[in-house]
Parts: structure tokens; sequence; C-alpha cells
């Protein structure tokens, strides 16, 4: 499957936003260790992969 990984964190109660995007699974859980949820410490977060393509969800492969 063609697309990337990308992490995403909370910034308030109500939104979030994409924090970098990666070629890999195991680049983006390194990342991860430096991104937090807005009432977390950092490694807090949740990593999507997104295919790409038109219509494609993306889908939750980790959380921490």
């Amino acid at each position: 499957m063609n697309g990337y990984y990308f992490i995403e964190n909370t910034v308030n109660e109500y939104s979030s936003r994409q924090q970098g995007s990666f070629e890999t699974l195991d680049e983006a859980i390194k990342a991860l260790a430096e991104c937090n949820d807005w009432w977390c410490p950092k490694g807090t977060g949740t990593i999507y992969f997104q295919e790409f393509g038109l219509h494609k969800p993306a889908k939750k492969v980790y959380k921490a």
C-alpha cells in the first residue's frame, strides 16, 4: 500500500492538528517522543496511515 504516516495531537479540548508526516511507522513512532497531546506529557498522540488516492480514510495504527 502506498501512503504516509502522520502524527495527530490535540491542541485544546475541541481540536487537533497534524504534527508531521513520515515514510515509515518506525520513523513516526520515534518522532512521537517529541510530541504530546495538550494535557499530557511528551510521547503522547495518535499515528495514522493515509493511503494515497481520492476518498481514502486515514486509519489509526498507533496510540500512545
